[in-house]
């Protein structure tokens, strides 16, 4: 019966999938809207060290850049469909949002120089995570995930990147990087 239930839903996903994918008309953001997302994403972007750094304490070469923006109208009527039935629910806006790396100015617990990990062969993304509550509206939260070439246990310096969504919305940040393996995740 469990087999039958999964070639059924996989099999409704698929043709969901298709349907989307054919729309000639799906539902567009204006780039007001845009701009107004990307200008939140730089608003509350900050560097962290990842849970798995929390955890161990041990010097990484990982850490995160994590933000959220609030969800649009289509996505806060996208996710009440999904709550009405079994699955899960992903928006499609972080996906839309692409990162440039423009500079990284970062030193170690001794002072000495630390790159980033080349982004050409490892690109720079936004990654979708859990959905939460800020100031009353509901958020997606989301991190760009940064590796640099030797291990740290405390970082410093500032990253500058370009954020765009489209041809029309950009967003140039400046992001302050002062994190340690010592740190804990706490929203």
């Amino acid at each position: 019966m469990r087999i039958i239930y999964l070639i059924v839903l996989s099999t409704a996903l698929l043709a969901l999938s298709c349907q989307q994918a054919t729309n000639s008309n799906p539902a567009k953001i204006s780039t007001t809207a845009q701009q107004a997302v990307l200008d939140t994403l730089s608003k509350n972007m900050k560097a962290t060290i990842t849970d798995l750094s929390e955890a161990k304490r041990l010097p990484t070469n990982k850490f995160l850049l994590k933000s959220y923006y609030p969800l649009s109208a289509q996505e806060l009527e996208a996710l009440q469909i999904a709550e009405q039935q079994e699955g899960s629910f992903a928006s499609d806006v972080a996906d839309q949002i692409r990162c440039r790396l423009l500079s990284a100015d970062l030193k170690n617990e001794k002072n000495d120089e630390v790159k980033l990990e080349n982004v050409e062969l490892n690109p720079l993304y936004l990654q979708r995570f859990g959905l939460w509550d800020y100031d009353n509206m509901l958020c997606q939260n989301v991190g760009i995930s940064m590796a640099t070439t030797s291990a740290f246990s405390t970082l410093k310096g500032s990253i500058g990147l370009e954020l765009h969504w489209g041809e029309q919305a950009k967003k140039q940040i400046d992001i302050s990087v002062a994190i340690s393996i010592e740190d804990n995740l706490v929203d």
